[in-house]
């Protein structure tokens, strides 16, 4: 062999395979593509890991010389933790937030143990807004996969699932687009909770928003500025801004709301007595203030029984010939407003609506009207 061919057969070693020999795994995937946990197998006592496992095809996906962020809240998948490491290990620049405290210290445990030493950027930080604040965010940023296809480049991976086993024994969504405009603001934002939660700053955030040309927007919580509560409850501005009720189809898939957010069911009333189809399923653990301003929506509120744990965190609106899927990991709680740091994902596509509507009616199913 030439030593020209020798060192292109290395660095192409390099390229794909990390210093133990692992190959990157293109995968088969059409985007943008959302998973949702199967409640069939609920019902059959079973776990539903597939989201799990569609990070990990990503993480395997990943080649060298990209990038991997990930912020999230609880992190228990020993498995991905070490996928991680590989994807350093063969040239991936992988970053990491975790949230430090008290509700997910033991979930958190392990892998902070596991990754502190072995990240080159690892970050462990809590949030000092208040007492009760979090990083409840869960997302996965991909500079670039290698697909069957070839490169796509700035994935957004928005969930409403921890990275934990006890996620797969609850009713979740997974949102996975490739947007470039999007990208770099989840990126922004990332680094923004880097800097300010190393020097324990946090509660110099300032909220943003971002939109791209297509109308998807993104919006990132908690919602204050200047040190204090700022502006008006975003999905009550959205609902306030349907001008046509009659046109309006709404639809909530909620499954931790309190009473500070009761103007949401005040607006989806209001809504409904003028024309508007409005439906909501949420736990039947909801809060119970909550649930005594639901039942203003007479038959339209379903409740899951205790079989069933819904996780997921979305709204649909179809409004003037746009079909709207609002997702991410904010909770209709004054915490997710004011003091969490979370993500609202606004995704304005026909077919994912459709898909979303279709989970929406099965959850429904499973459900008791009020």
């Amino acid at each position: 062999m030439s030593k020209i061919l020798f060192l292109i057969s290395i660095v192409s070693w390099v390229a794909f395979g990390d210093l133990k020999g692992q190959q990157v795994k293109a995968i088969d995937i059409q985007l943008p593509q959302v998973l949702f946990t199967d409640p069939e197998l609920f019902e059959e006592q079973r776990e539903d890991e597939s989201l799990l496992a569609r990070i990990s095809d990503l993480i395997y996906a990943t080649p060298a010389g990209e990038e991997i962020t990930i912020c999230v809240f609880k992190f228990g998948v020993e498995e991905i933790a070490r996928q991680l490491i590989d994807a350093q290990q063969r040239g991936v620049k992988v970053r990491l937030i975790l949230n430090k405290g008290d509700t997910s210290k033991d979930t958190n445990k392990e892998v902070k143990d596991l990754l502190k030493d072995e990240l080159h950027d690892f970050h462990y930080i809590e949030n000092d807004i208040s007492d009760h604040g979090i990083l409840h965010n869960k997302f996965i940023l991909f500079s670039g996969i290698e697909t069957t296809e070839g490169i796509v480049n700035n994935i957004v991976l928005q969930t409403s699932s921890n990275f934990q086993e006890k996620g797969a024994r609850k009713l979740q969504d997974m949102l996975i687009i490739s947007n470039w405009q999007l990208y770099f603001c989840f990126l922004d934002f990332w680094h923004e909770i880097r800097v300010l939660g190393q020097i324990d700053q946090l509660d110099h955030y300032e909220y943003s928003s971002c939109t791209d040309k297509e109308g998807n927007q993104a919006f990132y919580f908690p919602k204050r500025r200047d040190k204090r509560e700022f502006g008006q409850d975003e999905i009550l501005k959205v609902l306030k801004n349907i001008e046509e009720p009659k046109q309006a189809q709404i639809r909530f898939a909620h499954g931790k709301w309190d009473e500070n957010r009761e103007e949401i069911v005040e607006e989806l009333y209001q809504l409904q007595e003028q024309g508007a189809l409005v439906e909501v399923v949420t736990n039947s653990d909801v809060d119970k203030q909550i649930r005594k301003e639901l039942r203003e929506l007479d038959r339209h509120i379903y409740y899951l029984n205790d079989d069933f744990n819904m996780h997921t965190k979305f709204f649909l609106l179809q409004y003037q010939q746009q079909k709207q899927v609002w997702t991410g990991s904010h909770n209709l709680t004054e915490r997710s407003l004011r003091e969490n740091f979370e993500v609202l994902l606004k995704v304005t596509d026909h077919d994912l609506y459709d898909q979303y509507l279709q989970y929406f009616n099965e959850i429904k199913a499973l459900a008791e009207s009020e």
